[in-house]
């Protein structure tokens, strides 16, 4: 491409009259915010999904495995001792901790609630523990015997505080109870329906609250000591099950196909993942992030149409100079050059506007937030260490290298038809215009 061309591209984007035409100016606007858009909308969406598996990751073990139910209570109790062991010979393992577990319903005064807790021993679930010391609000996560830790979510369920006495019943016993009444009440003889209503008893177990956890963030669980939390689902000597924490929680599923091929697993435990939590949620994530491409792609054709219109007024402006051009033996790739560097010149300064504004935008993102929820009469308050608490962005390289890429080619593909017509002019019939 020679220097002739170069100049009549930047010749053709600027009038007689002032430095640069209107729709030059557009048609920059056009690309500069189909880029920002982009980047920033891609930034955003990506920064919610990042958010959340960091919080699952946080907040959830990473590999669970739980036992099930013995079929036959004659059997002998399941090995979790070698599965604990099995798991801790693994590489990368940080914690590998038997758990007593499952949901219970708590009563305080005439309230009440169901949370799900795990009842580790202190010095083996430290790292666990340490993960959500970020998400205390009050107590310690210390887990004494007699106590429990709940979630926010509870203690404003029951209006309780750090000290409180709570009693707490365990689901299977709850649910016992409700098919024994429900036997009694179905009873016709009288007599037999008093003296299977007066069988009907349910002791709760009294624990003190030592401490409460943000619930929004630190996932809703209550936690106790495993002594406290075998006696409260009667296993004894028995646990719930093994919760592992990973050093690379990403590689929670080859970990957990690695144990099973040892043969430690007992048999009918089953394997749960941190991912499984929000297993629903990051597939919503991920549709509406393709969907959210698709719409984006959109906007940058349309911003590649201004471009269109940019050539296309261009050409028909200059038919009589591109008549002289061809009629002086000017190749028709070169008529095509001329307004295909016109084109990558205002998609490349364009890209460059969008790529510094979508930058600008993503870093004071949460000021203009507040800015626009002042103006429409709103506050936003910013609680550290909730959830979404301020508009989270994760920035890829590869992202904005190919948000760049594809503004500048579509804004070379549409100048290349109304550029390609304007080279197969009549030169005479050009010149008679």
């Amino acid at each position: 491409m020679n220097s002739a061309t170069l100049f009549l591209a930047l010749r053709y984007l600027r009038p007689k009259r002032t430095f640069v035409s209107v729709i030059t100016i557009i048609s920059v606007l056009g690309i500069a915010v189909g880029v920002l858009m982009m980047i920033v909308v891609r930034s955003v969406m990506q920064g919610f999904e990042v958010d959340f598996r960091n919080m699952l990751i946080s907040v959830e073990p990473h590999v669970i495995y739980a036992a099930g139910e013995r079929p036959d209570k004659a059997e002998p109790p399941p090995d979790w001792p070698k599965l604990v062991t099995a798991v801790r010979s693994q590489s990368g393992v940080l914690t590998a901790t038997p758990f007593a577990g499952g949901v219970v319903y708590i009563e305080s005064g005439d309230y009440q609630t169901s949370a799900p807790i795990f009842g580790f021993r202190p010095d083996e679930a430290r790292p666990r523990l340490e993960k959500l010391k970020p998400h205390l609000i009050k107590g310690s996560l210390d887990l004494p015997e007699g106590t429990l830790v709940i979630s926010d979510f509870v203690s404003s369920d029951l209006g309780i505080d750090v000290g409180d006495e709570l009693n707490v019943y365990p689901s299977d016993s709850v649910i016992d109870i409700a098919h024994q009444y429900r036997s009694a009440a179905d009873e016709r003889d009288e007599e037999k329906k008093k003296q299977a209503l007066k069988k009907i008893k349910l002791e709760p177990m009294k624990l003190r609250v030592s401490g409460i956890i943000r619930g929004e963030t630190g996932g809703g669980y209550g936690y106790a000591s495993l002594a406290t939390g075998q006696k409260i689902f009667r296993l004894g000597a028995g646990v719930s099950g093994v919760a592992v924490e990973l050093a690379e929680p990403r590689d929670a599923k080859a970990f957990a196909d690695t144990v099973k091929q040892t043969g430690a697993v007992p048999a009918g435990w089953k394997t749960q993942l941190w991912l499984d939590a929000g297993e629903a949620r990051l597939a919503g994530m991920e549709n509406e992030q393709i969907m959210m491409q698709l719409v984006l792609l959109i906007i940058a054709t349309v911003a590649a149409f201004s471009v269109m219109n940019t050539t296309i007024t261009v050409t028909t402006q200059k038919r009589r100079e591109i008549g002289v051009l061809t009629a002086v033996g000017a190749r028709p790739g070169m008529v095509v050059s001329i307004f295909v560097l016109q084109a990558a010149i205002v998609g490349v300064i364009g890209t460059v506007l969008g790529l510094i504004g979508s930058f600008l935008v993503l870093t004071f993102r949460n000021d203009i937030r507040a800015a626009i929820s002042m103006i429409g009469g709103g506050e936003v308050h910013a609680v550290d260490g909730v959830f979404l608490a301020t508009i989270p962005a994760h920035v890829q390289a590869g992202d904005v290298i190919f948000t760049c890429c594809v503004s500048i080619a579509l804004s070379l593909f549409a100048a290349v038809v109304p550029a390609y017509f304007a080279s197969r002019l009549d030169p005479a019939a050009a010149l008679r215009d």
